[in-house]
């Protein structure tokens, strides 16, 4: 009886933990925001991860990327995007792999954001595994995504550094 009660707290304990990563990539609901803002603040705090800021012109959003190689996760934040219109157009997230070829950077997944909303965090959702990540762009893509891009309306770009 106890082993059970030990088990539904530890699966208690770090449900929250787990949901974090699994809501939806569209960045919509203020509770879906909240959740992602806690996960990318603990995240944050975790040794080893990556922090890099947006680049771009002066069209271009602010923000930033926080990346785990470790556990393949991570969280963008994004000021200043253009909301978009799903039914025509999604944005699509890359994730450029040092051991990749550069012409086939990572599928980090397709998401929105709706009208009224300046800012965004949006959890990543890789399709493969990233052995080092390099740099991250976001592109506007038909809805659904591609599966490569043609890279003709990248919006933001950050660079990983050394």
């Amino acid at each position: 009886m106890a082993a059970a009660v030990a088990i539904v707290v530890a699966a208690l304990g770090w449900w929250p933990r787990f949901t974090d990563f699994q809501a939806g990539v569209t960045a919509s609901g203020g509770f879906d925001q909240w959740r992602a803002e806690r996960a990318r603040t603990r995240l944050l705090a975790t040794a080893g991860v990556g922090h890099w800021s947006w680049h771009g012109g002066a069209e271009s959003p602010s923000g930033d990327v926080v990346w785990d190689g470790r556990h393949q996760r991570g969280f963008m934040r994004l000021h200043g995007l253009v909301p978009n219109d799903p039914r025509s157009a999604q944005y699509q997230l890359w994730i450029f792999d040092a051991a990749r070829d550069e012409r086939y950077p990572v599928d980090g997944g397709v998401f929105d954001v709706p009208p009224g909303r300046d800012a965004v965090i949006v959890p990543m959702h890789p399709t493969l595994p990233v052995s080092r990540a390099v740099a991250f762009a976001i592109t506007v893509e038909r809805p659904g995504g591609v599966v490569v891009s043609a890279r003709e309306k990248m919006v933001a770009f950050a660079h990983a550094g050394p």
